[in-house]
């Protein structure tokens, strides 16, 4: 036991005498002899219990005589419910009988009462000792519940070598009993060859430093050895304390974590939910080494789960996995639930969904509404807490990728819908839009009607409306065909295809990039035409370098701070004839291949766009 160190924390006393004056003057002088001390006062057993029952008091000072129940009986009412708490018998009836009976019904302490004062400062440090024994008693019996349920395994070695303590989690790591490890010396743990390395080495540095951690190998009583994780302590009594922690487990787990890591990336390229269920029951039989398990998908149409894949192992003990309907069995009780469900024995369990089924230990996991993950043994207790959390990760990742899937579906069918519906649009109003043109000039050849010019503005910019509809639609929804782009050749091709008046092209740039090449060209002849628009003729633009891609900037008069944000934005424009559609082109051909687009000042005050994250071909 440690040394019992001096309490600074309150003491809340109880003093119980039937003497009023008496108790009076106690509290009085024991407050006086030490401010921690704090006195309750009753006049009979029955006020005490009372009294007890409404606060924490960590000390009883009581009479011996008294009316209705003297002071052992109400020692006896106290040690049923509060067994440690300190009691002092401080009675003026002496007798050798009376002292025998108090220390057979467990008083901590007996004093008798005396004429004068002195007797009170002996009465405080009675109650001082008393508590501080009981509190250093509390806190070791914490310490030691909390070393009995330990996981780790912990012993204590005297000067000796042998075992004075060991806990459950100790004696069960080696596989002795308890009873047989007490008594017996260190070297009944360890390989005759690694006992001299203890002996020479840690031993010595233990006593050096205090305190040793390393890797031992641990020999069990059936002759088995495994790497333990082991820490060495001194006490100041000259005692060692060890505590051991079998790595084998810790091992397999960071093993296995690392190679599911490896199995992420399948999941990323997993472009089916069926894809995502074979890497799941693959990685669960592989790598976590649990030959039986199976995936099911739920259906929402049938409201069912539905076997999807299952191992070999799997059809060997239950023949090919059912249907669950809701409320069958326990993989539909852990689907409704969404938490998992571990079983050391679904035999006796109500809930199983086949009585005759050969499963013994069942682990489901579910996947966030989307199915579940079925993991059985035909041996009994087989899953432990490593087999729970990795289980769980590969579900983790399952679910994911399962998500990403199913967006990626809606996706497609949006894009897909998206395109049908761009191209009736351009088609079915472009015959009409090029009848109307025709018709137009015919109009115009014929007479000479000042309406006709509004007419022949509106009609051109509905084909230009379309154009760029057509354009906006198929930046973000057409696949990519990325190559080397030479992005200086690019730009000459590019302001070559647009009307850029007297504006001036400077391409300070050497980069060659990893795109699309149609769709980079897109994206160059809408930010060249967007710099001509706002800067007019005699406008500069630069292209550039930047360290993760390029710029595009000119010298015209630039975008103010509060429309920096919604440039980008559909049907923005602040030119009457602007379709607002450029810019969003812009933005969504970035997107499609993943770079990140800035407008801010170019240094000649105008505007610039910044295209970062781009893939070049050096990378």
């Amino acid at each position: 036991m440690q040394p019992s160190t001096p309490i600074s924390e309150s003491i809340q006393v109880l003093h119980v005498d039937d003497d009023p004056d008496l108790v009076e003057l106690v509290a009085t002088v024991l407050e006086r002899e030490d401010e921690r001390l704090t006195v309750e006062t009753a006049s009979t057993v029955a006020d005490a219990i009372a009294r007890l029952d409404e606060m924490e008091i960590d000390c009883i000072i009581s009479d011996y005589e008294m009316p209705g129940r003297n002071g052992l009986e109400f020692l006896e009412t106290v040690r049923t419910d509060r067994p440690d708490l300190p009691f002092i018998l401080f009675t003026g009836k002496g007798s050798e009988e009376i002292a025998s009976d108090a220390i057979s019904a467990g008083v901590t302490d007996y004093l008798q009462k005396e004429i004068g004062t002195e007797q009170y400062t002996l009465l405080t440090n009675r109650v001082i000792n008393a508590v501080e024994r009981a509190r250093a008693e509390q806190a070791e019996q914490r310490q030691l519940r909390a070393i009995e349920t330990a996981q780790e395994g912990i012993s204590i070695l005297n000067a000796d070598g042998e075992f004075i303590y060991v806990n459950e989690a100790y004696a069960a790591l080696y596989e002795y009993d308890r009873g047989e490890m007490l008594g017996a010396h260190w070297s009944l743990l360890y390989p005759d060859q690694d006992t001299q390395s203890m002996r020479e080495t840690i031993l010595p540095a233990v006593r050096a430093n205090g305190f040793w951690r390393g890797e031992t190998t641990g020999l069990r009583a059936d002759g088995n050895t495994f790497i333990e994780d082991h820490r060495l302590a001194t006490t100041d009594h000259g005692e060692l304390v060890c505590t051991v922690l079998d790595t084998t487990e810790h091992r397999r787990q960071k093993q296995a974590i690392e190679e599911l890591h490896s199995t992420a990336r399948a999941f990323i390229q997993a472009e089916t939910a069926e894809e995502v269920a074979e890497i799941t029951v693959r990685a669960v039989r592989d790598i976590l080494g649990m030959p039986a398990n199976g995936f099911h998908r739920y259906d929402e149409t049938d409201d069912r789960l539905v076997p999807v894949t299952w191992t070999d192992r799997t059809e060997e003990l239950v023949g090919e996995p059912p249907v669950f309907e809701p409320g069958d069995g326990i993989a539909w009780k852990a689907f409704a639930a969404g938490e998992p469900l571990v079983y050391d024995d679904i035999a006796t369990n109500d809930d199983r969904y086949n009585p005759d089924t050969p499963i013994r230990s069942q682990l489901v996991i579910p996947l966030d509404g989307r199915g579940v993950h079925l993991i059985g043994s035909p041996e009994p207790a087989v899953f432990d807490e490593t087999d729970v959390s990795l289980a769980k990760t590969v579900a983790a990742h399952a679910t994911a990728a399962l998500e990403r899937v199913e967006r990626e579906r809606e996706l497609t069918r949006q894009n897909e819908r998206l395109a049908t519906f761009t191209n009736i649009v351009s088609h079915d109003l472009r015959n009409p839009l090029t009848v109307a043109i025709g018709r137009l000039e015919l109009a115009q050849e014929a007479c000479d009607c000042p309406h006709l010019a509004d007419v022949d503005q509106a009609l051109t910019r509905t084909e230009t409306l379309l154009n760029d509809l057509h354009a906006f639609a198929q930046a973000g929804t057409v696949s990519l065909d990325p190559e080397n782009v030479d992005l200086t050749t690019l730009c000459r091709a590019c302001w070559g295809h647009v009307q850029t008046g007297a504006a001036t092209l400077v391409i300070d740039t050497q980069q060659v990039i990893h795109a699309d090449e149609s769709r980079v060209q897109e994206l160059l002849e809408n930010l060249f035409c967007n710099a001509v628009e706002h800067g007019g003729d005699a406008v500069t633009i630069t292209v550039g370098d930047l360290e993760d891609g390029f710029y595009i900037a000119d010298d015209g008069p630039g975008i103010s701070d509060e429309n920096k944000d919604l440039v980008f934005d559909y049907g923005y424009s602040t030119s009457q004839d602007g379709t607002g559609f450029g810019l969003s082109i812009v933005q969504e051909i970035g997107d499609v291949h993943g770079w990140e687009l800035r407008v801010t000042d170019s240094d000649a005050g105008g505007a610039r766009f910044e295209i970062h994250n781009v893939e070049t071909s050096g990378t």
